[in-house]
């Protein structure tokens, strides 16, 4: 991914922050999504070569395309529900000091435009404890668009924020919401 990127938006393609990713230790990392081309250029351009990411469970039910996401190092999570199985993984990953990708709207947002986020992101990001860093994409849904079979060539960047915390408790000692924690993600 990273050698196709770099040789077809010559130019085109930026990487930015890229220091603000920690390098070891337990991490949650959430880019907004709106292309296809999203979920394999996160994990190439992140400096950790134990990112794990979760993607829909309709892409492991076999063949090429379940072998590239295995590939990948994603898993299947049942977007929309509160998936045990795809929560147990993640906390297991992030507890052996793995980075783990959750894109919190749950979709590809093809308006553009960041959407509400699912409280899943808030919620292991929450029960976890450990740092989040939020990812910009921009020009991916204009590079390869929805029903395309060919990428354009635009200009295309990834941009690291910097890692934080998601809290728990208001400084007046409410609960924050899970929702609520998605959206400071967001």
């Amino acid at each position: 991914m990273r050698t196709i990127t770099r040789t077809y938006l010559i130019g085109l393609f930026r990487v930015v922050d890229l220091e603000n990713v920690p390098r070891t230790g337990p991490l949650i990392i959430c880019p907004n999504h709106s292309a296809t081309l999203d979920p394999p250029m996160v994990p190439a351009f992140t400096p950790r070569g134990d990112t794990w990411s979760m993607a829909k469970s309709e892409y492991f039910g076999g063949g090429i395309v379940d072998f590239m996401f295995r590939k990948y190092h994603a898993f299947p999570v049942v977007r929309h529900t509160a998936d045990r199985a795809a929560l147990k993984r993640s906390f297991d990953l992030l507890k052996a000091g793995h980075s783990l990708i959750i894109y919190p709207e749950g979709t590809r947002v093809e308006s553009g435009v960041l959407a509400s986020p699912e409280p899943g992101a808030g919620f292991i990001a929450q029960k976890a404890g450990c740092p989040v860093v939020p990812v910009g994409l921009s020009g991916t849904r204009e590079c390869l668009p929805k029903g395309a079979h060919w990428p354009h060539r635009v200009p295309v960047s990834i941009t690291f924020g910097k890692p934080f915390l998601v809290a728990s408790k208001r400084p007046d000692g409410t609960k924050v919401s899970h929702q609520d924690a998605a959206d400071a993600i967001m």
